[in-house]
């Protein structure tokens, strides 16, 4: 692909800012992803990348920040 990819990653136990900085902290670790933002109330975060995250990678950020992945778009 040539430009970014747009993606939606699902997260399960977020309750505050601080859940969503981890998460956000965690997804921007991920080779490839150049920015991403939580919403703390749909309890999704949505990423820019480039090329595309894979399920796995996206499910060993979550879940090594001790939050469950809960699916990606």
């Amino acid at each position: 692909m040539f430009g970014n990819v747009t993606q939606t990653v699902h997260v399960e136990g977020m309750h505050c800012m601080h859940c969503a900085g981890s998460v956000e902290k965690a997804l921007l670790a991920i080779p490839g992803v150049k920015s991403a933002k939580v919403n703390l109330e749909k309890k999704v975060a949505v990423i820019k990348a480039k090329p595309a995250i894979t399920e796995e990678a996206a499910k060993q950020a979550i879940e090594e920040v001790g939050f469950k992945f809960a699916g990606l778009e």
